[in-house]
């Protein structure tokens, strides 16, 4: 199965758009190297720190890796949490496995557009030394890409598609482990054996025994194994930090024109008529304001009878961070 470079560029668009949505950046996605690579080098221009995401499609029996750089720890986590985690943990990984279930859904309903059918596992986020092993494919179409717009700098971000025709499979392994087993089983059996000869009763000893002396309680245990109790099976919340709980919160989306501080006296002497000359100049941009955040900034037009805002620029992630942590609106 041969994959053409435009196969995959037509599926671009739709991810731009995603990314767009998800980092309120003007997103742009161009590809850097295309090539068809072995297995054992297919991730040798990866660093151990990089994200991988691995998951397969079932149709194909294809392996899917997308290789990220550490950056988009803070990336996701800045936009998705509203505080930036630049490690691998526990809120990152969820929202990592969020991103990826997003993502797949809106490449499903691509595909569906072409008259394509495809169903993804569930996305894992591993290692480098786990991602190895999980590559079931000889050969890999790779492909690295540059994505501009939701950072101050390009961000690397590699894909690889295994080809199905070189699917490795596995030779079933012979059962050696339960003949091991039944061998414990049958010992155990002999010693259990030996310990009745040892006690030299057989059944019509014991039942003489008992029924010369005084009569015994027979009591039957049976061991019972308790599932062990850790933080992870507790009382947690799982997913409590994903966009779910978000959906029905809602935002207020807000255009300032300009402002203007006035003494109490003025405040008091406004009636109707009056001008009040706000600070911004004519012809300024406007700021566009979500929850009294500035995200955007953007012209006054008219539309109809009514007024509307063009977006002319976003304000970058890391701008809004930075103002968060100087406590600026």
């Amino acid at each position: 199965m041969d994959i053409p470079k435009d196969t995959l560029e037509q599926y671009l668009p739709t991810v731009e758009e995603f990314l767009t949505s998800l980092m309120f950046e003007e997103t742009d996605i161009e590809i850097d190297d295309f090539e068809r690579v072995e297995n054992e080098s297919s991730l040798e221009n990866s660093a151990d720190t990089d994200i991988y995401l691995y998951t397969r499609e079932v149709n194909s029996s294809s392996d899917v890796v997308v290789v990220l750089d550490k950056e988009w720890f803070g990336l996701l986590s800045s936009i998705m949490l509203g505080v930036e985690e630049k490690e691998k943990n526990e809120q990152t990984i969820g929202l990592l496995e969020e991103f990826s279930d997003d993502l797949s859904k809106v490449i499903i309903e691509e595909a569906k557009e072409r008259d394509l059918e495809f169903e993804f596992n569930e996305v894992q986020v591993l290692s480098k030394e786990e991602m190895q092993e999980e590559l079931m494919h000889e050969e890999y179409y790779w492909t690295k890409m540059e994505i501009e717009g939701i950072a101050d700098e390009a961000v690397r971000a590699e894909f690889l598609l295994g080809d199905p025709a070189t699917e490795i499979v596995k030779e079933e392994i012979e059962e050696e482990p339960e003949e091991e087993a039944d061998g414990a089983v049958n010992e155990i059996s002999s010693l259990e054996d030996d310990d009745e000869d040892d006690s030299g009763l057989s059944e019509s000893d014991s039942g003489s025994q008992s029924k010369k002396g005084h009569k015994q309680e027979v009591v039957s245990a049976r061991h019972i194994e308790f599932a062990e109790f850790s933080e992870e099976n507790g009382s947690t919340n799982e997913g409590a930090h994903q966009m779910d709980l978000l959906k029905d919160v809602e935002l207020d989306v807000s255009v300032e024109l300009g402002r203007i501080e006035l003494p109490l006296g003025k405040v008091l002497e406004l009636a109707k008529g009056s001008v009040i000359e706000l600070e911004k100049l004519a012809g300024e941009p406007v700021d566009v304001l979500v929850n009294g955040n500035r995200i955007a900034l953007g012209e006054v037009v008219v539309i109809d009878e009514h007024f509307g805002v063009r977006i002319s620029s976003l304000v970058t992630t890391k701008k809004r961070l930075a103002k968060l942590k100087n406590g600026s609106s």
